[in-house]
């Protein structure tokens, strides 16, 4: 019988894994990520634009130190080098860095997502950090300038519940959460949770139902029903 947790995070199809992380994936969840992947390969990082190809470089060094893979950075704005790279990989970093809108914007209205999805597919293991967590969702919360830093790229105006990318239906996801955030407003429609994911934890979703969490801490599930609206 499948669990409360596979029936609530569902994720797109294949064979591969999607690991949602609060914040920078801790070396533990680093070395927990690369021992799923199923054979040796390449590791990329893949952001929305050129201008932060220099943070996914350093994002990606502690993969990079600990397999001894070959492995770079790509940005949507080259089509052609996104897939050929992600073709070939076997580990997807998607950075915390650049705002969630942004990602949303690159991965959804051009070729990146659907790469993305086919490595999924076919085995790949992607791991979407803070930002990037955030538009894997249905909808991008509402921000609050005291939970995030002011992310380039960020506009609040077209973030505040904008539509996200879907890969987890139905998800509102804050990452860096802690005690206290406040609920988002586009919760109250009740088709929607919260995943507050706060740093240090990370939400791996395997290909057969598997969902398992990492960290001291826990995701924070925050449904309509729990409030007053």
């Amino acid at each position: 019988m499948p669990s409360v947790l596979s029936q609530l995070f569902r994720r797109p199809p294949g064979t591969g894994w999607l690991i949602l992380s609060g914040g920078l994936p801790t070396d533990d969840h680093v070395q927990r990520a690369l021992a799923l992947v199923e054979h040796a390969g390449t590791a990329i990082a893949v952001v929305p634009t050129a201008d932060f190809l220099g943070m996914a470089e350093e994002a990606l060094d502690p993969w990079i130190a600990l397999t001894g893979w070959s492995g770079g950075a790509v940005d949507c704005g080259s089509p052609d080098i996104v897939e050929e790279e992600v073709s070939e990989a076997t580990l997807i970093l998607l950075p915390d860095g650049a705002a969630a809108n942004l990602y949303v914007e690159a991965l959804g209205q051009t070729d990146a997502g659907e790469f993305l999805l086919s490595a999924l597919d076919g085995g790949a293991v992607i791991v979407a950090a803070g930002s990037a967590a955030e538009a894997m969702g249905e909808l991008i919360a509402e921000p609050d300038a005291d939970r995030l830093p002011d992310l380039p790229g960020g506009d609040d105006g077209h973030r505040a519940g904008s539509p996200a990318l879907g890969w987890v239906p139905a998800a509102i996801i804050q990452s860096h959460f802690s005690a206290g955030i406040p609920i988002p407003a586009s919760l109250k429609r009740k088709e929607f949770f919260r995943l507050g994911l706060p740093d240090g934890v990370s939400l791996a979703l395997g290909p057969g139902d598997e969902r398992e969490i990492w960290g001291e801490e826990k995701p924070v599930i925050t449904f309509r029903g729990w409030w007053n609206t």
